[in-house]
């Protein structure tokens, strides 16, 4: 930690005018969650699905056969079609025959299918004073003799951030030309706390005027701006009353 501090000191000085006037070090509450969620495969309706929805919506059809005939294809085939897609809630058999849902209405007009995957698991992190969500963070854990942040605020889950981080991190479509959509958080169970070394540095800018903030996040590794400007907002006028006296 000393050769780090002696390292960020260089940096903070390295423009003339520039004096640390403030220096602190201290630890960020962190908590971790075993995410637990569901996901399907999305990817390109194939050609045969297309015109077998495209049937279903303009043609009144009871029977696999009469479909198999239609298409030119084994009748098998398109039983293991229909189940599949029936599985999938894109169609359902009333008294007139098949009919595509609202759900086959849309992904015919998209030209998608989603097919239904095992759920996945996460292990994901919040940290309470950033109000966000990761799903990795630094290795550095803070000393236990450090004090809290003393603007920690109290953790709370927000299950559609988790799902937007988590679809996030799966969006790039794959080799096989298919996306994973999360569609929904099915569990969150805090897993255990940690602490993220922090050093802040109250600064001032004597060819400006000026008190600022700086705060290295061992975690990430780099210059915390959210906490930086956290603490700005809540003392710079103090640090000017105190320079006054």
């Amino acid at each position: 930690m000393d050769a780090l501090l002696k390292k960020l000191h260089t940096e903070l000085l390295v423009r003339p005018g520039i004096s640390i006037v403030g220096e602190k070090a201290w630890s960020l509450p962190l908590v971790s969650y075993d995410v637990t969620f569901s996901q399907v495969k999305r990817l390109k309706m194939d050609i045969l699905m297309k015109m077998m929805l495209a049937a279903f919506k303009e043609t009144e059809i009871r029977r696999a056969v009469t479909l198999a005939d239609m298409l030119l294809v084994e009748e098998l085939f398109i039983r293991d079609l229909i189940e599949k897609m029936k599985r999938a809630r894109l169609i359902r058999f009333e008294p007139k025959g098949y009919e595509l849902t609202d759900k086959g209405h849309a992904h015919l007009e998209q030209g998608i299918f989603e097919e239904e995957m095992d759920g996945g698991e996460a292990l994901v992190f919040h940290s309470p004073a950033h109000q966000n969500f990761l799903l990795e963070i630094g290795e550095v854990e803070a000393p236990g003799s450090l004090p809290i942040y003393r603007y920690a605020e109290e953790p709370m889950v927000d299950t559609g951030a988790i799902k937007g981080l988590l679809s996030a991190e799966r969006s790039e479509e794959t080799e096989g030309g298919f996306r994973i959509i999360v569609t929904g958080i099915t569990g969150c169970e805090k897993r255990e706390e940690h602490r993220i070394a922090c050093a802040e540095f109250q600064l001032y800018d004597r060819d400006q005027d000026i008190f600022y903030a700086r705060v290295w996040n061992t975690g990430s590794g780099s210059w915390d701006e959210v906490l930086s400007k956290g603490i700005e907002e809540r003392e710079v006028v103090a640090w000017r009353e105190a320079m006054k006296k």
